[in-house]
């Protein structure tokens, strides 16, 4: 059974629950998010001594051995001297902080890429979540755009994929699920060519590479189940 949890956002008058699901196509395709989300937050102990382990990409290939197509989540570690406050700074470095007063050069949050303004992007995304009657978490409060915020997003719409009873509101989840990586999710690319260019932690460009190309994986195999 796949233990099911929300982080980063909740339900509207609810807490976040867990909740067990039976392992198939779409459960593995939400374990797989739900791993990528865990992934691109910041890095705490668990976190870092997994990637000295070499553990990361065990556990995203564990979450999906019933995926419906074909992926490879390749390998990756870094050297026991690396210590968690370093692994931590890298992340920072590339994701949220940056080497000087400019901030990141590869920033997590959606909004920033493709040009135009960020906030309209943001009221977009955000827009997306309350229609299905989600925001953001206090105890979690990552923006909206922030690229974990949106993988958690995509974990939940296709745990309601999974748990929706008739085959039309499955496949009204599944439209959502198109939508949100055709319209939301499609400056990954950019983001892995930004990542690039700073010269980084081998682990980081491989973890932005995987979310790449999961997400255009899935894209594809949504965008042949979307009538």
């Amino acid at each position: 059974m796949f233990v099911y949890s929300l982080a980063g956002l909740q339900i509207d008058g609810e807490a976040s629950q867990e909740m067990e699901l039976p392992d198939n196509e779409t459960t593995a395709r939400l374990g797989v998010y739900q791993a990528l989300a865990r992934l691109m937050t910041c890095p705490d102990a668990d976190a870092h001594a997994a990637a000295v382990a070499g553990e990361w990409p065990e556990r995203l290939a564990h979450d999906a051995r019933l995926l419906p197509f074909q992926f490879a989540f390749g390998t990756a570690s870094i050297d026991a001297a690396v210590s968690a406050s370093d692994f931590q700074a890298e992340y920072l470095r590339l994701f949220e902080v940056g080497a000087g007063t400019s901030g990141p050069e590869a920033p997590l949050f959606g909004g920033v890429y493709g040009g135009g303004d960020r906030m309209k992007k943001l009221e977009e995304v955000v827009r997306f979540y309350e229609y299905f009657g989600l925001r953001t978490s206090a105890e979690d409060p990552r923006p909206a755009d922030h690229l974990a915020t949106e993988l958690e997003f995509m974990k939940f719409l296709t745990l309601k994929e999974a748990t929706s009873a008739s085959p039309r509101l499955q496949g009204s989840f599944r439209r959502a699920q198109h939508d949100f990586l055709e319209r939301q999710l499609n400056w990954l690319p950019e983001l892995k060519g930004r990542t690039e260019t700073q010269k980084p932690m081998p682990f980081w460009q491989w973890a932005v590479d995987r979310c790449n190309a999961f997400a255009e994986a899935d894209f594809a195999y949504v965008q042949a189940q979307t009538p």
